[in-house]
């Protein structure tokens, strides 16, 4: 646990929080939304190197996949900037479809998954997508419902090869891998409200917790499995 919150990683986090406020700041200046594109590259550079500079023993494979994950989850953003045309959109949705698919193969390294331990967390994760489509569902337009559906199959898929780590890793990747995709749910459910739901707010508390939760979500995953042992 020591070696997690060490310096180094505090150091980490702290910077990547600080780009994303400065860039969340420039958002909602007059003028300033063209700087954005310098700043947002910055953070996931910053997963990437911290990745790099702590692998050990790591194979080439595993390696490329979490990178691949990263790039992926970065250009999908980039995209989901013009979020309200229908073909940034689509690109969108099939970058960030792949990069968790990304992790997903990654977390296929272990033949002692236990199916009976993820129900009551794959009913949790339902139940909250569920909560969600609900909410959206009267504002969904046909144009976006099969790209939503998939999106949030492959998010459920995600979840449940998250929580089959249980025990088949150590506890501390475990928790951090988990960690990251509940953030991620976090960014699902708020970015679908602020898409499908007039009734959602959308200012600079929400936009602050969905710019926080994206990234910090890739980063607790990368830390998680740079500290997988079986």
């Amino acid at each position: 646990m020591r070696k997690i919150l060490s310096y180094h990683f505090v150091g980490y986090i702290t910077l990547i929080i600080v780009v994303l406020m400065i860039n969340i700041v420039l958002k909602y200046e007059d003028n300033s939304s063209y700087y954005r594109y310098f700043l947002k590259p910055i953070v996931p550079a910053l997963i990437i190197h911290y990745f790099f500079k702590n692998i050990q023993n790591y194979k080439r494979e595993k390696a490329a996949l979490v990178v691949f994950g990263i790039l992926l989850f970065f250009l999908g953003d980039l995209f989901f900037l013009d979020r309200y045309s229908v073909f940034s959109f689509n690109i969108a949705i099939v970058l960030l479809v792949f990069a968790r698919i990304c992790f997903i193969v990654r977390f296929l390294n272990y033949e002692d998954f236990n199916i009976k331990r993820v129900i009551p967390f794959l009913i949790f994760c339902s139940l909250y997508i569920l909560f969600i489509l609900t909410a959206i569902i009267n504002n969904l337009k046909d144009i976006y419902f099969v790209q939503v559906l998939v999106y949030f199959f492959i998010t459920l898929l995600f979840g449940l090869f998250t929580y089959l780590r249980y025990r088949a890793v150590n506890k501390i990747s475990f928790i951090l891998v988990l960690v990251g995709y509940l953030l991620m749910l976090v960014v699902d459910g708020l970015t679908a409200l602020n898409m499908f739901s007039p009734g959602f707010q959308y200012n600079f508390f929400s936009s602050t917790i969905i710019a926080l939760a994206f990234n910090l979500s890739q980063f607790f995953i990368v830390v998680g499995l740079l500290n997988e042992n079986p």
